[in-house]
């Protein structure tokens, strides 16, 4: 089996899906199930609230497709994609459906969630006005939490922050200089977890205005002073602690273009749709068992288990690249391509519609129960995201 082209890969389409399926259940069973008040809660619920790491899946994804025109062009012996070009087509792609949202968020949801237009006149309301229209929100620990209303929108800022520095970073992972640049990317991002949220806390707090030190809570919304916890959190989350997932990315893009560069390719195709198989049926039963709070604070996870993880992410993403059989038949199916398909608009859209949902006034006493209200968030989410699509993206490049 050859490996073929990852233009409108479905394969690739289907790992979009499963990623934003996943977080949305991240949010939904926040928003419209809430956390359990045990400790076992049931398989289901368990890898719901392990939907955060849809986003690191979507880092990933984007190190990879993004890095592929470099490896291309010194594989090939060519000059590297022009810059201005670069940023050209990223603007095009994410930018106009993102402004779109934006408009809609502040001018039709805000005053819905938040009963008016009066958060807009304080100090952390004119910060996420301004810093939400470059894509710089994620920055600022005020606007990180994007007013309550979209809090999805942080992994857009470091998307962004990664595309600014994306020609200076994927000529380091070109041929052999991989094996310098990854260890190196790896060490940065475990570094940056383990010693920039307390190096960097008590600056925050003596240097930031207290009007603009405002948190809002993931569940309800409601805004308070800014925890510790959650600047640890939001200090550690910064793009130097993310590096990893993108560095694996363009590590995996490095190894696609070799791969396809050899004849033949059986083996190695084969081992790699077996490791990413493996990765499936392992992650999962790992993953159920494993606590949130692990997630959030472990250092064994932050050490070993997040790594691993972005390392099996990396497999099932180079496999479907590659069209495996075994991961081509799990993830080229229609309903998961046609999601993947629409995913950036549904990723922008799905926590505005499930808090619409949660709160009752989207649709009023429309059902009772959480599995109902899911069903009907999810509809409703879909139907949006897919006028999004086809109003905003639908002409654009459709590989990311």
């Amino acid at each position: 089996m050859n490996p073929t082209s990852t233009e409108r890969n479905g394969a690739l389409d289907g790992i979009r899906g499963l990623a934003i399926l996943w977080v949305f259940a991240f949010h939904a069973n926040a928003l419209l199930v809430g956390w359990p008040s045990d400790a076992s809660p049931g398989w289901g619920q368990s890898l719901a609230e392990k939907g955060l790491l849809g986003v690191q899946l979507f880092f990933v994804l984007s190190g990879f497709l993004l890095a592929q025109p470099w490896m291309q062009a010194a594989e090939a012996g060519t000059p590297y994609p022009r810059v201005g070009r670069f940023f050209a087509r990223r603007a095009r792609r994410i930018v106009p459906t993102y402004w779109v949202h934006l408009v809609l968020l502040f001018g039709l949801i805000l005053p819905i969630l938040h009963g008016g237009y009066a958060i807009l006149r304080t100090d952390v309301g004119q910060a996420n006005l301004w810093l939400h229209i470059p894509l710089l929100h994620f920055l600022h620990p005020g606007s990180s939490s994007s007013l309550g209303l979209n809090m999805a929108l942080w992994s857009l800022s470091i998307e962004a922050q990664f595309y600014l520095l994306l020609p200076l970073l994927a000529p380091l992972f070109v041929r052999n200089r991989v094996l310098i640049a990854l260890p190196t990317a790896l060490l940065v991002a475990l570094l940056w977890k383990t010693y920039a949220p307390g190096m960097l806390m008590e600056w925050v707090y003596l240097n930031v205005s207290p009007s603009r030190l405002v948190f809002f809570d993931p569940v309800s919304g409601r805004a308070g002073p800014f925890p510790p916890e959650m600047m640890r959190f939001f200090l550690e989350r910064q793009l130097p602690g993310e590096i990893i997932a993108f560095a694996l990315g363009m590590a995996a893009a490095n190894l696609d273009t070799r791969l396809r560069s050899v004849e033949p390719v059986r083996q190695p195709l084969r081992a790699i749709d077996m490791a990413a198989l493996a990765f499936l049926v392992l992650a999962t039963p790992m993953l159920i068992h494993l606590s949130l709070g692990e997630i959030l604070t472990g250092v064994g996870w932050r050490l070993v288990g997040m790594p691993l993880f972005l390392v099996g992410c990396t497999l099932l993403v180079l496999a479907a690249a590659l069209r495996t059989p075994l991961i081509d038949r799990i993830f080229a199916g229609p309903v998961l391509v046609s999601i993947g398909i629409i995913s950036y608009s549904l990723f922008l859209w799905h926590e505005p519609v499930l808090r619409l949902v949660a709160t009752g006034r989207l649709i009023p006493n429309a059902c009772d129960g959480a599995p109902c209200r899911i069903a009907l968030a999810l509809g409703l989410a879909l139907l949006v995201a897919a006028a999004s699509y086809i109003l905003t993206e639908r002409r654009r490049s459709p590989r990311i």
